[in-house]
């Protein structure tokens, strides 16, 4: 059985999903390739599109929250020919040669440009395979009403439903398994254990605070805040790719312990050590907290689906949202002062952490695949 991940080169949280979706497929014995398919289209058109989102999320993002808004606005979906369909169309057929050629029995999309083609591709009966693409935010982008011809549809929350019944979609299609993650996000390392692991004081309150992978965000600003706050505690900063942010907290005096790093590949790790995390609202990052029973106090969020996510989260009560009526050194202050609210909180996670996401959809999907050849 041979599976495809479809995927678009924007930000690293596409990726990450692509590559825990392969990982879980190729422990089930299923073959699995990963494809960008504007890459394969034209690499001019993926280099477009990447460096057109970051340079929207990072310079413009009051525009692309307009663009984004606008497009949430709508009341009805696209016509069947408006222009966004008819030119996802031709893109497909330029990617129709390499899916006859490999054939795969499974096709999925971790980005809504890439499940736009694969439901043009399959709606052409251009191709026979399970087809399924994954919400990777705790809301619905707009786009995802062009995705109709799709099988099924991977979404981070069954709450999620309501918004994809307003897209025209068949909630019938809703596999509400949660966004897949890593497996070492899956599994939780005893919190004593890990703080020794990275060499911090077992049995202190912990703070890990992340700007993320691409190191948005002003990261030394918060970490003042918080160093100014009157709790013994130990902080984790981690900036991500930002190597000039990584180097002016660096130079910062802190009164209390500041453990500072740039780009990491254990997270996860941290995250069992911390007692909260302070990070921007991805899909992807709030999900692997989630998956931890790790509390969160969310800031600076890209306008548009990342405030959409963490409206989400906070509207049911799984984290904390720092604002400007609400500093982040005052959600910190409210969550450290009594004894108990983390564990309240911890307790109030529990339902949504969906750390076996990417098992679960593997194992459906192949068996659906499996179903499909026999019968």
């Amino acid at each position: 059985m041979n599976a495809l991940i479809l995927s678009i080169s924007t930000g690293q949280g596409h990726h990450a999903t692509g590559v825990a979706v392969a990982d879980a497929f190729e422990r089930l014995g299923v073959h699995c390739v990963t494809v960008d398919a504007y890459e394969y289209i034209d690499p001019k058109l993926s280099s477009l599109v990447s460096k057109g989102y970051l340079l929207s999320t990072a310079h413009a993002p009051q525009l692309a929250a307009t663009v984004y808004n606008a497009m949430v606005k709508k009341n009805s979906p696209s016509k069947k020919f408006s222009v966004s369909k008819m030119t996802n169309t031709y893109l497909a057929w330029d990617l129709k040669k390499h899916i006859q050629q490999n054939a795969p029995d499974i096709i999925v999309c971790t980005h809504v440009l890439s499940a736009i083609l694969a439901s043009e591709m399959k709606s052409h009966a251009w191709t026979d395979a399970v087809t399924a693409g994954i919400v990777t935010d705790f809301t619905v982008h707009p786009l995802w009403e062009e995705t109709g011809g799709l099988d099924y549809y991977v979404t981070p929350n069954e709450l999620l439903e309501f918004q994809m019944m307003k897209k025209g979609l068949d909630i019938k299609k809703i596999l509400p398994f949660g966004i897949p993650i890593r497996p070492q996000f899956a599994g939780r390392v005893e919190k004593g254990l890990a703080r020794r692991r990275l060499g911090l004081e077992p049995e202190k309150t912990t703070i890990l605070v992340m700007s993320g992978s691409m190191g948005y965000g002003k990261i030394d600003v918060s970490l003042s805040k918080i160093d100014a706050l009157p709790f013994d505690m130990q902080i984790i900063a981690v900036c991500g790719n930002n190597a000039e942010m990584y180097r002016r907290v660096q130079r910062m005096k802190f009164r209390k312990r500041m453990d500072v790093y740039g780009y990491v590949t254990n997270v996860d790790l941290m995250m069992d050590a911390a007692d909260c995390i302070i990070t921007k609202p991805g899909g992807i990052t709030s999900s692997e907290a989630l998956a931890k029973g790790l509390p969160m106090i969310m800031v600076n969020p890209i306008p548009g689906h990342e405030i959409r996510n963490a409206e989400f989260m906070l509207n049911n009560g799984i984290a904390l949202y720092a604002t400007k009526s609400f500093p982040l050194e005052e959600a910190v202050f409210s969550l450290l002062r009594h004894q108990g609210r983390l564990e309240d909180l911890r307790k109030t996670i529990e339902p949504y952490a969906k750390s076996t996401a990417a098992n679960d959809l593997c194992e459906f999907l192949a068996a659906r695949a499996r179903e499909k050849e026999e019968g």
